[in-house]
C-alpha cells in the first residue's frame, strides 16, 4: 500500500534531490543566453459585459465537529496519531464532472485509514455544501465525482472524516477555456536549491535533533514575481516533483512565503519523483499537456531543471517565455535567470494583462 512506502520515501527522498537538478549533467543541454521576445500584441479583448466575475470561495461558515464515531474499533487505534491527510487541488471547466479524491491517514508514517466515511464538501461562497460520502479505500482514499459549479473561480473543498471530524482542505478551480496561466516549479527555483525541502522536511518530523524551525530558503524576488502575474490576472499554478505526502507542506511554506494563492499539484506516485525525464519530467509534462488539452493557454513558465525545460517544451511552452534559474540557466533557448528573479519581475511587469474568459475582481 501508498502508507509503506512513505518511510523509504522520507529517507532516501534527500538522495534524490540531490543527486541532479534534472536530468544526468553529462547529457545536460547547452546554455546560451537568450534575450526575451518582444511582447505579444493581441486583439481586442472581450467586453467584459458578458463575462461571468470570477469567485474566491473559501471559508464558508460550516459547524464544528468532533466526529461521530469510527465503524471499525481498528480505526480508533489508527487515528490515535495526529491526523497526516493529503489532497491535491483539481480543475475542472464550469458545469462539467470532475473527479475528486483526498488520501486519509495518521501519523508520520501515514497509516491509511480504511473503509471509513468521508464527507465531501464544497464552498460555494456562502456555507460549506455537502456534495456526497465516500469510504476510505485500502490505501485510504476517498474519491467522489461531482459536478463543478456554474461560474469560474476557485473553490474550497473539505474532505471530512466523519469518524473524528479530521479534515483535509484544497480548491477546485473552475476555469472555462481559454483561461491563462503561468507555471511555477518549486524545489529550486522558487527554493534556492533542490535539498532545500529535504532539509525542511527532516527538521520538521526530527526537530529534536535540531529547533525544528528551519524553513526553507527562498531566491529573492520569487514571491514578488508570483504575486504580479497573479495581480495582472493570471491563475498560477505550482506544480512540482514533491511526493504527495507533502502538499499541505507546500501549501504552508507557499502561503508563510507571501506567495499568491493558485493551484498545487505534486506527484502521486513513486516512480514520479525520480529526478530525470521519465519520472519527474513525465509527471509534469502529462499534468501540463492536461491543461492545454482542457483549453488552456500556458503564458510562461518558471524552473531550473533540465526536466522542467524538456516537460514545458512537451507542453509547447515557447523558450522565449521559459524562465531558467540556476545552473541550467538559457538551456535549450530558454531565458537565463541569474541570482535572483528580479529580470523576470520587470518583464512580468512590463507584460499585458491577461485576457481572460471571466473578470476577475
Amino acid at each position: 500500500m501508498l502508507s509503506e512506502m512513505r518511510t523509504a520515501l522520507l529517507l532516501t527522498f534527500s538522495v534524490i534531490v540531490a543527486t541532479a537538478a534534472g536530468c544526468d549533467p553529462s547529457t545536460a543541454p547547452t546554455t546560451t543566453e537568450t534575450r526575451p521576445a518582444p511582447l505579444a500584441v493581441l486583439g481586442s479583448p472581450t467586453p467584459t459585459a458578458s463575462l461571468a466575475t470570477y469567485r474566491e470561495c473559501r471559508g464558508g461558515v460550516h459547524a464544528p465537529t468532533t466526529g461521530r464515531g469510527f465503524e471499525h474499533k481498528r480505526s480508533h487505534l489508527v487515528a490515535a496519531a495526529t491526523p497526516n491527510h493529503s489532497v491535491q487541488d483539481f480543475f475542472a471547466a464550469p458545469g462539467t464532472l470532475v473527479t475528486l479524491s483526498a488520501k486519509l491517514a495518521y501519523g508520520d508514517i501515514g497509516k491509511d485509514l480504511e473503509d471509513e466515511a468521508v464527507e465531501i464538501m464544497l464552498d460555494d461562497c456562502s456555507a460549506l455544501a455537502v456534495r456526497g460520502t465516500a469510504k476510505t479505500d485500502d490505501d485510504g482514499l476517498a474519491t467522489l465525482e461531482i459536478t463543478a459549479p456554474e461560474l469560474p473561480g476557485a473553490y474550497e473543498l473539505r474532505f471530512r472524516v466523519i469518524g473524528d471530524g479530521s479534515d483535509a482542505l484544497s480548491t477546485l478551480h473552475v476555469l472555462p477555456p481559454g483561461t491563462e496561466l503561468v507555471v511555477f516549479d518549486i524545489d529550486g527555483t522558487l527554493t534556492t536549491d533542490d535539498a532545500e525541502v529535504t532539509r525542511h522536511v527532516l527538521d520538521e518530523h526530527f526537530g529534536h535533533i535540531r529547533d525544528g524551525n528551519y524553513v526553507a530558503a527562498a531566491y529573492a524576488h520569487g514571491a514578488e514575481l508570483a504575486q504580479l502575474w497573479s495581480s495582472r490576472g493570471f491563475i498560477v499554478v505550482y506544480l512540482t516533483g514533491r511526493p504527495y505526502w507533502l502538499v499541505e507542506h507546500t501549501r504552508a511554506w507557499l502561503r508563510d512565503g507571501g506567495y499568491p494563492e493558485g493551484l498545487v499539484r505534486t506527484t502521486l506516485r513513486q516512480r514520479d519523483v525520480v529526478p530525470n525525464v521519465a519520472g519527474v519530467g513525465e509527471f509534469k509534462a502529462s499534468f501540463l499537456k492536461s491543461l492545454t488539452a482542457a483549453g488552456h493557454h500556458l503564458v510562461a513558465a518558471h524552473g531550473n531543471a533540465t526536466t522542467d525545460v524538456w516537460a514545458y517544451a512537451q507542453a509547447g511552452v515557447p523558450a522565449n517565455v521559459t524562465y531558467i534559474i540556476g545552473p541550467h540557466a538559457g538551456a535549450e533557448g530558454t531565458i537565463a535567470v541569474r541570482d535572483d528573479w528580479s529580470s523576470v519581475v520587470e518583464v512580468a511587469r512590463a507584460h499585458r494583462p491577461a485576457s481572460q474568459p471571466f473578470v476577475r475582481p
